[in-house]
């Protein structure tokens, strides 16, 4: 070993231990110079440990590959469950999409239907006319086990882990285990994947692992397999249907089974048709509410798809804007941009790209939010076949196989990952003075009252058949939770229960709850 690697592993540990002291302490400031965040350190080991596979690679670990994916997948399913979880606790969750989600699966499990109060309808509606995510049903009995959020994200966690079982499966039959083995674990590291999770739950987000379970089980010969996963993907939500026409073209495209791909597309888009006009509709009494992303292609899903074939011209500016194209490279990285070496299985992302390139919401770009459920699982498939064409030149032409690419891979993981490894840090999830404040008074909530309540308060209060989010029915709910700074005094019909820090909670109708009033002069 040279010099120059011996004091690379040295600076490499030295960050390390660095990342590890501030996740412990919480950092500190030196000279004016802010070390709080852990990420900074975890860069800066990225690139030092990219630098260091230069200057001599490190041979490859003596261990077997199943047990090394094994070991990834329950790194990520306790780490991210400690950090999905201990965000929750921490007042960092959301009215939307976790407290609502939560309500929804709730009373399911409590056989009231698909009912939700959020998230602003002043009366209860069916959630089906918001989305139609009927997979919902399979995570109702989690909570007749543990009522609340705690359980769902803990299984959100788990079947993404799980994505990394199927990885495996799949890529160890074209790559072999050591090759398929580096997948999964590109896969457990991939950013979108770690925003994908952190972001509270998502329906789209089963999505993943069961789009890469499908192709798996279409390439081992198992059929009934593949359709089951298709059909579970089909309830994840109402656009799922899209990234199932996906699957269609990498099975007539990449598998060159055209007749097969060719049903499977027209099936999904049948399912996409009856969801979006026939079903959801008349649950929500008005169309389909979520087409305003891409209104400058028409008012429907036929009239967006027709412009968007017929007439290129009007996505043009939207769809290769500087923005998007830096999206494509920032979703491409963590997997060494290998699937463009592999073109015929990366047009099965082709829908859903689309969606994503020629929105107007900047929402759908951002590389860690839950939009890429529906890209990252085509994105995983055709970085293994791209890795396999590279590999295969690479022995036809008697040269080593370019690991160098999947070096860059992980590191570009680990970089753009980084972020996570903020979310260690004790200052973000040990409770501090507000988080036990809000804790304070939510106990003083009785478990059938209405409630409407601060966006962060809402998903621990969302076990109920009335939760609102504030403002939505002040005057109607029986109690109202909420900043000081927001609702400083009692609103008209209501006194105060208790105020703990900077969190207030008041009641309804109790005597003398309502304020006098100034004789009009």
């Amino acid at each position: 070993m040279t010099a120059l690697a011996r004091a690379l592993d040295a600076l490499a540990a030295a960050l390390a231990a660095a990342a590890v002291l501030v996740s412990a302490t919480g950092g500190a400031t030196l000279g004016g110079l802010a070390l709080t965040r852990a990420e900074d350190f975890v860069v800066a080991l990225a690139a030092v440990a990219g630098l260091r596979w230069l200057v001599r690679p490190w041979p490859r670990p003596a261990v077997r590959p199943a047990r090394a994916v094994a070991a990834g997948v329950v790194v990520y399913a306790v780490g991210m469950s400690f950090i999905t979880v201990t965000r929750h606790w921490a007042l960092r969750t959301h009215a939307l999409d976790l407290g609502q989600y939560l309500q929804v699966i709730w009373s399911l499990a409590a056989g009231h239907g698909a009912r939700t109060t959020m998230p602003t309808t002043p009366n209860p509606i069916s959630f089906w006319g918001e989305h139609f995510s009927p997979v919902f049903y399979l995570l109702a009995p989690l909570e007749w086990l543990a009522p609340g959020a705690e359980v769902l994200l803990v299984a959100q966690t788990l079947i993404l882990a799980a994505g990394g079982v199927a990885v495996f499966g799949f890529a160890r039959r074209r790559l072999g285990a050591p090759a398929a083995a580096v997948f999964a674990l590109l896969y457990l590291l991939n950013p979108s994947l770690h925003g994908i999770n952190i972001r509270d739950i998502h329906p789209q987000a089963f999505a993943i692992p069961l789009l890469v379970a499908a192709a798996w089980a279409f390439d081992a010969g198992r059929p009934a397999w593949c359709a089951a996963a298709l059909v579970l993907t089909l309830a994840c939500r109402e656009d799922a249907a899209v990234a199932v026409v996906g699957f269609g073209l990498w099975l007539a495209v990449a598998r060159r089974r055209r007749a097969l791909g060719a049903a499977v597309a027209a099936a999904a888009l049948a399912v996409l048709v009856v969801d979006l006009q026939v079903l959801m509709p008349p649950l929500r009494g008005a169309p389909y509410s979520h087409l305003h992303r891409w209104a400058y292609l028409g008012a429907s899903v036929g009239e967006i798809l027709t412009n968007a074939v017929l007439r290129p011209w009007r996505w043009l500016a939207v769809g290769l804007a500087p923005a998007k194209l830096f999206y494509l490279a920032k979703v491409l990285a963590p997997l060494g941009f290998l699937p463009l070496l592999a073109p015929r299985a990366l047009l099965a992302a082709a829908p859903t790209l689309a969606m994503n390139l020629l929105s107007v919401d900047p929402i759908l770009i951002n590389h860690r939010a839950q939009y890429q459920s529906f890209v990252l699982p085509f994105l995983v498939l055709a970085a293994v076949e791209g890795w396999g064409a590279l590999r295969a030149r690479a022995v036809a032409g008697r040269r080593p196989a370019p690991a160098g690419v999947l070096a860059f891979a992980l590191v570009a993981s680990v970089a753009m990952t980084a972020r996570t490894v903020n979310d260690f840090t004790v200052t973000r999830w040990w409770p501090g003075a507000e988080q036990r404040a809000a804790w304070a008074l939510m106990t003083r909530v009785p478990p059938e009252a209405s409630v409407t309540a601060n966006d962060r308060i809402v998903a621990h209060l969302a076990t109920r058949r009335e939760i609102y989010l504030t403002p939505t029915n002040v005057g109607k709910s029986e109690y109202v939770f909420e900043r000081v700074s927001e609702v400083p005094a009692p609103p008209e019909g209501y006194r105060l229960v208790a105020r703990e820090g900077n969190w207030v909670l008041y009641r309804r109708g109790e005597p003398g709850a309502r304020r006098e009033r100034r004789p009009s002069s």
